[in-house]
């Protein structure tokens, strides 16, 4: 039995798992800056995909498309304009990404040990 399946811990463990996620492509893309033709990639998340399918339900007995599939995948960003060379980053909204998610990070880290002291403190440590 898992002690912290029922906790807000796995909940945070995937927050930061996605956030990783979009630091290693924001990572890539700005690598790549000056790359010819290079496309920007994008960290897609398929909850917000779900969301979006269940908005548009408009019977409670239609079937859901949950399941079975990965929290998120990388496509080929369509944003930003195609500069001469047919790369499309754009290192502002990519360095803007970045510096956002090293705060949600940190945020997350923050909530994420602040629960485990919390369990600290209920087993009796200091």
């Amino acid at each position: 039995m898992d002690i912290f399946s029922n906790t807000l811990i796995p909940k945070l463990e995937n927050a930061m798992n996605r956030s990783i996620a979009i630091q290693n492509v924001t990572a890539q893309n700005v690598s790549n800056v000056d790359t010819p033709n290079y496309r920007a990639k994008q960290v897609v998340f398929q909850d917000e995909l779900d969301r979006a399918i269940q908005a548009k339900k408009t019977e409670s007995r239609h079937l859901s498309f949950s399941g079975d599939h990965a929290d998120y995948r990388i496509v080929n960003s369509t944003v930003g304009a195609i500069q001469s060379n047919g790369n499309n980053v754009d290192i502002d909204a990519q360095m803007t990404t970045l510096a956002q998610n090293q705060i949600y990070y940190q945020a997350l880290e923050t909530a994420i040990n602040h629960k485990f002291n919390q369990i600290k403190t209920v087993l009796g440590g200091n």
